[in-house]
């Protein structure tokens, strides 16, 4: 920056503002949930929903309303 261009600070906050808005998207390693830590959760959830509609359909088999 030169000593004897001293920029207003309307044009710093422009210049920021413009490299935010048009800056590359950073690039992402990965999938997300891996850093999240979802993978269990969504495993045990797979499974509980699984395991009740196996439940449900067996009750229902046995309850024969006819």
């Amino acid at each position: 920056m030169n000593v004897s261009h001293r920029p207003a600070t309307a044009e710093i906050y422009q210049t920021d503002l413009e490299q935010h808005l048009f800056a590359p998207a950073p690039r992402r390693n990965g999938r997300a949930q891996s850093q999240l830590g979802i993978e269990p959760l969504a495993d045990w959830l797979r499974d509980w929903w699984q395991n009740g509609l196996s439940r449900w359909k067996a009750v229902a088999e046995a309850w024969n309303l006819g």
